[in-house]
Parts: C-alpha cells; sequence; structure tokens
C-alpha cells in the first residue's frame, strides 16, 4: 500500500512547529510523501535536510488541495473527530492500493467532507493531528518498528541505558 498526506491549512506563522511534526510523522511511519497546500520553503527545508541526513526517499511539495483531491488515483480519507471511528472502516483502508490521508491545520472547508471517500475519526476527543495520523499509520501500514532507512547517514542503535548512534558519509 502507497500513502500518502495532505497537510489542508497550514498557516506559515503559526503552524510551522506543528506541521513539521506532522511531515517527520508520516515519514517515519511510513508514508511516501506529503503534500501542503501552501509553499513553507523553512518547513520543506527542514523536513528535507531529516530525509537527506536519515535517509528515505519521502517527498514534501505544495499543490493545489482541490485538483489534488479531485485527480488521486486511490482513497481518500479525511481525519477528523467527526467521522466514523477507524475500527469501523480499517479493513476497507487496508484494502486499498493508493491512499491519501488529509490533515488539517484549521478548520477545513465543507467540502473536504465531500471530496473525500471516507471521514474517520481517532477517537471523539480534540487531540492534535499528529496523534491523530500516528495512530493512523500505525493501525493501518502497521510496520512502525519495522521500517528502515538504510541509505540514512545518521542511524540509532535501540539501547536500554544509552545512546548511540552511527554515522556514514
Amino acid at each position: 500500500m502507497e500513502v500518502y498526506v495532505l497537510r489542508l491549512g497550514h498557516r506559515p506563522e503559526r503552524d510551522r512547529r506543528i506541521s513539521t511534526h506532522v511531515a517527520l510523522t508520516a515519514r517515519a511511519l511510513g508514508a511516501k510523501g506529503i503534500y501542503f497546500d501552501r509553499e513553507d520553503s523553512s518547513v520543506f527545508e527542514s523536513v528535507r535536510d531529516v530525509v537527506e541526513r536519515w535517509g528515505g526517499d519521502f517527498f514534501i511539495e505544495a499543490v493545489s488541495w482541490k485538483k489534488l483531491l479531485r485527480e488521486f488515483d486511490g482513497l481518500k480519507v479525511h481525519l477528523t473527530m467527526y467521522g466514523r471511528p477507524l475500527p469501523e472502516k480499517i479493513e476497507d483502508i487496508k484494502r486499498a492500493r493508493r491512499v491519501l490521508i488529509v490533515v488539517g491545520a484549521e478548520k477545513v472547508p465543507p467540502e473536504v467532507y465531500e471530496m473525500c471517500d471516507m471521514n474517520v475519526s481517532i477517537g471523539t476527543q480534540p487531540h492534535s493531528e499528529v496523534a491523530a495520523l500516528a495512530v493512523f499509520l500505525d493501525r493501518v501500514i502497521g510496520k512502525t518498528f519495522e521500517i528502515e532507512f538504510p541509505d540514512g547517514k545518521i542511524r540509532v542503535i535501540p539501547s536500554e541505558r544509552e545512546k548511540i548512534v552511527e554515522t556514514r558519509d
């Protein structure tokens, strides 16, 4: 399954840190790339730097969200606390070949609910889009502890009591 993320409503002056965390979570938990509805060179450079140092072929780019939702060839899933609970939809999602996950930064336009194939909730209480994305990716892809980035220049060696970091040129 190929998974992509659309970050909708990014406000550069306010959302830089959380949007960076959305992108890094997407990368670390198995998504192929992330689309933003507007360019933010600070976020884009930070994420590309992580990909360069830590590995992978994850991409980040700005797009027209309406065009992407209209033209995406796959299942479009909007993560919202007002949707159907993930356990009700997970088997349908897992059958998809390609999935686009939509996560908002601010109140999303009503048409997003209509343009997506599913509106899915990760619980019904307010929490961050980073948490929602992480739970979704872990439940749907399910390889959180198996994903490796062999081309990375930096790699953490798991240890219970110390920080062990391997670096390569």
